[in-house]
């Protein structure tokens, strides 16, 4: 009796194994061509950023006054990861390490650093799509959905085309490398499971370095948990402990550096709090939709006597109902649940609950949240496009012309809002013109004044410039009139076009204001030297060293008054002093020869103003005072000497002086 074969033949084998292969190369060749797509398209509403330039919205911070970035040197790299070198009060050193590289590269060519953020958001977009395709049981069209609006989002626009948000693009990355490593390390059984498991902390670590918002992510493996289903058991919480150990350190860490930005308590009342907090979750959902009205600054609300306006003290209504309805909805599903709790967990941080900074909300604390958010979105229309019956039809084609319009609409949007940022006056502009505010009016007047340090090519700052600043300072003041900064660029101004008198006076409420600064004494030691009120310019330079000892310019003109003013013995102190720190400066010789000569010290003026020719072949300064010292000793010779040679390197010499001269040599 023959047997019968139940299994597969050989052939029948093969022919499976090679359909299987045939259906994994077809899906991949899918998933290839919706991903290009959908970068093509990225790219496409990103493109106009690479035409812009730095701003004074951090960029100047960041890069440049950022001595930091300036070498890739071993020592220097040590400093970028010491806390105590924060830089706009965030330790991210992965950020600047990155930005020290595009230095490296182009120095201060604004093109390269936004090469490098639009390169990180494509990459960005495609690990989005990677993460949703996993999180949705290798669903495409969710992935290619969720990645789509993540990358072309006009709210992302300020992570990608603001240079100093490389921050934001940076942690991205790491973040949403360490969910996918996550999905993979689930399913991984031995060796290879606690390898994966030590890349993911990593993957965290340099998350959290390249910003502190990067904590949350234990929230969001224990969510990703919740939703495959997976046991939480006593394993499932250990092997979080560390996770949480990493949140806890940096984000104390982050608390101790921001101390300085973070509004005291007392300034708003709980109720506010939580008001600010609710009206900014509102919002960021609002805008996900209807991205109108972005700005790059949204200030704080006015009072209307001690109140907000009616919409903070609906807000938490609106949020609390958002929370019951997603709590209902895990009657049927945990997808809403999970991309709203994805959402909440990852923008919680930057609700201004803890008020820190100027603004109440900010379109880059969008950029991680706002894929949970579309989840729900892209599964619904999965769903929709997978019901057979015809009721259904208009819903399909309905859901499918809408994503065809939102799709054109975001990259129209998009792009337009990146030409935003071009530069300071654009910027701050479009932010007056939507929420007029004294800070947004004070940064465009500080940029107009300081065009040549953002503007590549521009060579000088015009007439009609300052007059536009000072325009700006002025209705900044009338807003904020306690705003210090402000007084101090106004007083800038009015220097610069020589009215003295109003620098000194703004100067003077600016000191009234905020006694901490020592430039602004330094600023006005300055304005006091020009009106030859030599003593008190040395009160505000000696005041100015007290709040900064490092501040050598101040000691340096406080010497100089010091000459001006007769008081020898003290110009002569710190003269030494700055000797001392530094030999090679011909000036401080030449100061102190000048003091010496004054106390009828002549060999000593000789010697000094010696050094500083000697330092100095063309200080013809320094030539006629010696010339006069060598007069005073009767060395006649060698006095006509220097008084000819600083008159051939151009100092006007007194013909009487060299008749003289001439007639004593006789």
């Amino acid at each position: 009796m023959s047997t019968i074969n139940q299994g597969k033949s050989k052939q029948e084998k093969k022919a499976s194994k090679s359909a299987v292969t045939t259906t994994k190369g077809a899906t991949n060749k899918i998933i290839l061509f919706w991903l290009a797509g959908i970068l093509l398209l990225t790219f496409i509403a990103f493109s106009p950023s690479l035409k812009n330039g730095f701003t004074n919205w951090d960029d100047n911070v960041y890069i440049g006054e950022n001595t930091l970035i300036k070498s890739l040197s071993g020592d220097n790299i040590k400093k970028m990861f010491n806390t105590e070198n924060a830089v706009s009060n965030n330790y991210h050193p992965i950020t600047i390490l990155s930005l020290a590289i595009d230095y490296k590269l182009s120095g201060y060519d604004p093109k390269t650093y936004h090469v490098t953020n639009l390169l990180f958001h494509l990459i960005n977009t495609a690990l989005v799509f990677w993460f949703i395709f996993l999180l949705s049981g290798n669903k495409i069209v969710v992935a290619a959905i969720v990645a789509l609006f993540f990358g072309i989002h006009p709210m992302h626009v300020e992570s990608v085309a603001w240079i100093s948000e490389r921050k934001d693009v940076l942690y991205t990355f790491f973040f949403m490398a360490a969910l996918i490593c996550y999905f993979k390390y689930i399913h991984y059984t031995g060796k290879a499971k606690f390898l994966m498991y030590g890349f993911i902390l990593l993957l965290f670590l340099l998350s959290i370095l390249s910003k502190a918002m990067a904590v949350v992510l234990p929230l969001v493996l224990l969510l990703i948990d919740y939703y495959k289903g997976r046991k939480f058991d006593k394993y499932t919480i250990l092997e979080k402990v560390p996770f949480f150990a990493l949140s806890l350190l940096f984000g104390l860490l982050a608390s101790q550096i921001q101390s300085g930005a973070i509004a005291k308590f007392e300034i708003f009342t709980w109720v506010q709090r939580l008001a600010f907090a609710s009206y900014g979750m509102i919002n960021y959902i609002y805008n996900l939709f209807v991205p109108l009205k972005l700005s790059c600054f949204y200030p704080y609300p006015n009072l209307i006597g001690d109140h907000l306006p009616a919409i903070f003290y609906i807000a938490p209504v609106i949020v609390l109902s958002l929370f019951i309805l997603v709590f209902l909805s895990l009657r049927k599903n945990k997808i809403v649940a999970f991309g709203f709790l994805f959402f909440c967990f990852t923008i919680a941080l930057v609700l201004q609950f803890i008020s820190v900074g100027q603004v109440i909300m900010a379109d880059r604390y969008t950029y991680v949240p706002y894929i949970g958010l579309l989840f729900p979105i892209a599964m619904s229309y999965e769903w929709l496009q997978d019901q057979k019956e015809k009721k259904y039809i208009l819903y399909k084609r309905t859901f499918m012309l809408l994503l065809i319009v939102c799709t054109a609409l975001s990259i129209w949007l998009t792009r337009e809002r990146t030409k935003v940022w071009k530069n300071s006056d654009v910027l701050w502009t479009d932010a007056i013109s939507k929420y007029p505010s004294s800070e947004a009016y004070r940064n465009r007047g500080s940029y107009l004044v300081n065009k040549v340090a953002y503007d590549l090519g521009k060579k000088k700052v015009g007439d009609n410039e300052f007059d536009r600043a000072l325009e700006d300072f002025n209705i900044s003041i009338k807003m904020n009139p306690d705003n210090a900064k402000v007084y101090i660029n106004r007083a800038n101004i009015h220097g610069l076009k020589s009215q003295f008198d109003l620098a000194l006076s703004d100067y003077s409420k600016a000191i009234e204001l905020d006694k901490t600064d020592a430039q602004t004494f330094f600023n006005r030691a300055i304005t006091y030297s020009i009106m030859k009120q030599f003593g008190k310019a040395a009160e505000d330079y000696t005041t100015a060293l007290a709040l900064n000892p490092g501040l050598i310019a101040a000691k340096e003109n406080r010497a100089y008054v010091y000459v001006d003013n007769g008081n020898y013995e003290k110009a002569i102190a710190d003269l030494n002093e700055l000797i001392q720190l530094n030999a090679a400066t011909p000036n401080y010789y030449f100061y102190r020869g000048f003091a010496y000569f004054k106390k009828g010290n002549t060999a000593e003026a000789l010697a000094d103003n010696t050094t500083a020719i000697q330092l100095n072949p063309d200080y013809s300064a320094a030539y006629f005072n010696r010339s006069v010292i060598n007069k005073t000793m009767g060395n006649v010779e060698e006095a006509l000497n220097d008084a000819l040679k600083a008159q051939s390197l151009g100092y006007a010499v007194d013909a009487g002086y060299l008749n003289d001269l001439k007639n004593k040599q006789r």
